[in-house]
C-alpha cells in the first residue's frame, strides 16, 4: 500500500482530487443556477444540485436529466471530465502494477545473472584444482 501511495503521489493524485472537488462544487452551483429557473429540472436547493453533480461525476448518474440547454452542456462537460479522471486513475493503477511486474522481472534477472557468475566462478575453481592435480609431485 505504501508503494501504491507513493505512485499516486508521484502522479499528482492529490491535485486531481482537489480539482475534482472544485469541479463538483462549481458544477453543483452551475446546475443549481441553470436548472432552478423556469423550464429547468427544479432543484430544491444547492445541496440537491451538488448531490446530483457528485453522482454524475462518479458515473452513478441519475434518473433526472437537465432540461435547459446550459444544464445539458454543463452535464456533458462534467461527464467528459469524469471519464478523463477515471482514465487517469486507471492509467495510474496500471502503471503501478506494470512497475511492480518490471521490478519482479529485474529481481529474477539479477538472480539469473548471479547464478551465471557463480557458475563461472565454480568453473574457474575446477580448472584451478585440475591444474594443481595435474602438476607432478
Amino acid at each position: 500500500m505504501k508503494a501504491l501511495g507513493k505512485t499516486m503521489n508521484r502522479r499528482g493524485l492529490g491535485y486531481v482530487a482537489l480539482l475534482t472537488l472544485l469541479v463538483v462544487f462549481a458544477g453543483g452551483a452551475g446546475m443549481y443556477a441553470f436548472e432552478s429557473g423556469p423550464g429547468g429540472q427544479g432543484f430544491s436547493g444547492y445541496l440537491e444540485a451538488l448531490w446530483w453533480t457528485a453522482m454524475l461525476v462518479t458515473t452513478m448518474g441519475s434518473a433526472d436529466w437537465p432540461l435547459t440547454g446550459e444544464g445539458r452542456l454543463l452535464t456533458l462537460l462534467l461527464s467528459i471530465y469524469a471519464v478523463g479522471v477515471f482514465g487517469y486513475l486507471a492509467g495510474s493503477l496500471a502503471s503501478f502494477f506494470i512497475g511492480q511486474d518490471a521490478a519482479e522481472a529485474e529481481r529474477r534477472q539479477a538472480s539469473a545473472q548471479n547464478l551465471r557468475e557463480l557458475r563461472a566462478e565454480i568453473a574457474a575453481l575446477r580448472r584451478e584444482l585440475d591444474a594443481k592435480h595435474d602438476q607432478p609431485k
